[in-house]
């Protein structure tokens, strides 16, 4: 983290708290949708369209869920040291990039190759920090 300013990590931190703040408000509501039972309904386009209403709320909730990892793992990368770091070449993370996605795990480059590799055939991340 050397590389960011003691400003770049308060915003970043700041947009990484409030996002969650945000996913976490957003997690109960849908939640709640996607656990009710759908009420009776009158024809089969009444049930179709009950359903994929069903469908969208869980599809939504699931990739809050999923979004809040993400960001759970960059406020825990900032307070053990690590966050802005490229989890594949141990290379910094530029500013400009952490703030375009303060969940970044990556470099562009390391991010382009670990994408051209699964393009490629059934490559992970540990395929690629063995190339690095």
């Amino acid at each position: 983290m050397d590389h960011l300013t003691a400003d770049q990590i308060e915003t970043l931190r700041s947009r990484l708290l409030g996002e969650r703040a945000t996913l976490l408000g957003h997690l109960p509501d849908v939640a709640d949708g996607v656990a009710t039972s759908p009420p009776d309904v009158g024809d089969i386009q009444d049930a179709a369209a009950t359903e994929a209403a069903l469908l969208t709320r869980h599809t939504l909730a699931e990739h809050d869920r999923t979004r809040l990892a993400e960001v759970e793992a960059a406020l825990q990368r900032l307070r053990d040291g690590t966050y802005g770091t490229c989890e594949v070449s141990d290379e910094p993370i530029p500013a400009a990039r952490l703030l375009a996605e303060p969940t970044a795990r990556m470099t562009v480059d390391a991010q382009e190759q670990l994408e051209r590799e699964r393009a490629q055939g059934d490559h992970d991340e540990a395929d690629l920090r063995r190339a690095y």
